[in-house]
């Protein structure tokens, strides 16, 4: 009896150590899979929503404005669509608090358009994909986190837009993002809401 709860439980531990060690490495190659991405000049950039505490965009959603910003001043993107509606937590809208940081860092309003709405990916590029059809927008580059940008182009192939992607750099501190990231892409596979990579 005791040699049988033994062998049970080391089965379990091999089992939940096994899991544990693709789930890592699954992490690590999304975040190095965004890395490799490589942005084509486009008319616009849809920038994808992270939490925002206010007006003051949390440490992954500046990291992506961040990079939207040296795409549109390295002459890439000519144009932003800012896509994040407003969680229950949050107090204004991630596109709000988007388009206030652009402007902020001199980027002329005009230029900068909204998604007030969406609350998950596939919403972010199903939203973003209708706004670039009422502006008459053919292309794009997808930026967001290198763990998260995988699978926002998957979505984006589903949805059969023409984007190229450009990863805003993770920290280590965020890694338990990427982890999170694992369970979603799984997710969004088995939901037929991404095309496989």
């Amino acid at each position: 009896m005791i040699l049988s709860l033994l062998m049970l439980a080391a089965v379990a531990a091999i089992a939940f150590i096994g899991t544990s060690v693709f789930v890592h490495r699954f992490a690590l190659h999304l975040r190095q899979s965004g890395r490799r991405e490589r942005p084509s000049v486009s008319q616009t950039g849809i920038v994808l929503g992270a939490y925002t505490d206010g007006f003051r965009p949390s440490l992954p959603l500046r990291s992506r404005l961040r990079a939207a910003l040296h795409l549109y001043r390295c002459g890439i993107i000519q144009t932003f669509i800012v896509s994040g509606g407003q969680g229950e937590d949050e107090t204004v809208s991630e596109a709000r608090s988007m388009k206030r940081f652009l402007i902020i860092n001199g980027v002329p309003p005009e230029v900068i358009f909204e998604d007030r709405w969406s609350k998950d990916t596939w919403e972010n590029l199903k939203n973003s994909k209708q706004l670039m059809q009422r502006l008459r927008f053919t292309t794009a580059v997808i930026v967001t986190s290198d763990y998260h940008l995988p699978r926002a182009l998957a979505v984006a192939r589903m949805l059969d837009m023409n984007v190229t992607g450009f990863a805003a750099h993770s920290t280590h501190g965020e890694f338990h993002a990427a982890i999170r990231e694992v369970f979603a892409h799984i997710q969004y596979t088995l939901q037929g809401r991404q095309s496989l990579f």
